[in-house]
């Protein structure tokens, strides 16, 4: 693992069916040079779990059938760039150079045992792949920053459930769509604590409201997209929320 790897995971559904993605996002803008074929080796899970994304023993089984996939495919300059679990398969995402898919399903077929085994090779130069399944959206990303958040609060002893004031922050283009957007909050619960502006060329109004309100991951997330909708809807931007501890 690389100093410049930013790996993340989320849930989400692929197809409609519940999945589990695993994605290292340093690939976004600067993919390596010469990795223009995908491989992904997908692999049947013995055990799919109520969701269709394995459970704990089928991880660490497979896991380390990744790491070994994945140590070889180094050694011929093929890069691993994340995973994606879902409908009981494994499916192990790589790019690099044309012409290493013999040696990387024979090393899948050695290690997963009775599994079966599906691996492929497609050309992929522009990584099409890659951005359009592995990377989050916009509201993964949100979700992904509100996961965070509640972590940070979690592992100081938050009792999560609790209801407390939650502050939010949002920028908007003009001040008629900030006070669109104040209309739309104050109508949600939302309380107005103030406007200021900055020098900020492309959002240079913004506005700060609160609500009490529990910080669960599942429940602070809706909250946010809530505004995060209402923001959009009026060409602002949601910038970030602050909660203090409940202990």
């Amino acid at each position: 693992m690389s100093g410049d790897d930013a790996y993340e995971f989320y849930p989400c559904l692929v197809d409609e069916a519940p999945a589990s993605i695993y994605v290292n996002l340093r690939f976004e803008s600067s993919p390596p040079p010469a990795a223009d074929t995908r491989y992904t080796i997908a692999i049947a899970m013995r055990e799919q779990g109520e969701y269709g994304i394995g459970n704990e023993e089928e991880a660490a089984a497979l896991d380390l059938v990744e790491q070994a996939i994945i140590a070889r495919a180094a050694a011929v300059a093929v890069t691993y760039v994340g995973r994606v679990r879902t409908r009981g398969v494994w499916e192990t995402v790589l790019y690099g150079p044309a012409g290493h898919l013999d040696e990387l399903r024979a090393l899948a077929t050695e290690r997963v045992g009775n599994r079966r085994v599906d691996a492929r090779s497609e050309r992929d130069a522009s990584w099409r792949y890659y951005h359009e399944l592995l990377v989050p959206d916009a509201e993964r990303l949100q979700w992904m920053d509100d996961r965070r958040m509640v972590e940070i609060l979690r592992e100081q002893g938050d009792r999560l459930a609790s209801p407390r004031r939650v502050d939010h922050q949002l920028a908007f283009p003009t001040e008629h769509a900030r006070d669109a957007f104040a209309a739309t909050a104050t109508t949600a619960g939302f309380t107005l604590d103030g406007t200021d502006d900055t020098g900020d060329t492309e959002l240079p109004h913004r506005v700060r409201v609160h609500r009490a309100d529990p910080i669960e991951l599942d429940h602070i997330h809706e909250v946010v997209m809530t505004l995060v909708d209402a923001a959009v809807a009026n060409g602002g931007r949601y910038h970030r929320w602050v909660a203090g501890i409940v202990t």
